[in-house]
């Protein structure tokens, strides 16, 4: 019996090339976090995360090749930023996120839209009566 033959590279179907290892977590308007890295401490929104790394919206150019630590909501996850444009970066992570790490951050991305929409609603509100916000 032979062993399976695994194409080179080169003549592999398109639909294969370029696709992730790890299927990627999108979190609708983000969930805050902050980027720790040599150069300072940036706030910004987690956009979509995977078990290898995390798109992330914070407006400011960043170093290629900068290390730091990502957190957000409890958890903490050293890496690198691979890319930076339009206000966002890629972070690769340096070990592969636990799947529980994933599981929290996406029941807390659930709740997080909703709280953040009361949360603005109070602020209107209380602005509309004359309380100090």
């Amino acid at each position: 019996m032979s062993a399976p033959f695994d194409p080179p590279l080169s003549q592999q179907s398109p639909a294969s090339a370029g696709r992730r290892a790890d299927s990627r977590l999108r979190l609708g308007a983000g969930l805050p976090c902050r980027l720790v890295l040599l150069s300072g401490t940036m706030p910004g929104r987690v956009e979509d995360i995977s078990a290898t790394g995390a798109r992330i919206g914070i407006g400011q150019i960043v170093a290629i090749g900068a290390e730091g630590v990502l957190e957000v909501n409890g958890v903490e996850v050293f890496g690198e930023v691979v890319w930076c444009r339009s206000g966002r970066v890629g972070f690769h992570f340096e070990e592969k996120l636990a799947l529980e790490h994933l599981v929290r951050l996406r029941h807390f991305s659930d709740g997080f839209s909703e709280h953040e929409r009361q949360r603005r609603e109070r602020i209107a509100h209380d602005f509309v009566n004359g309380r100090r916000v």
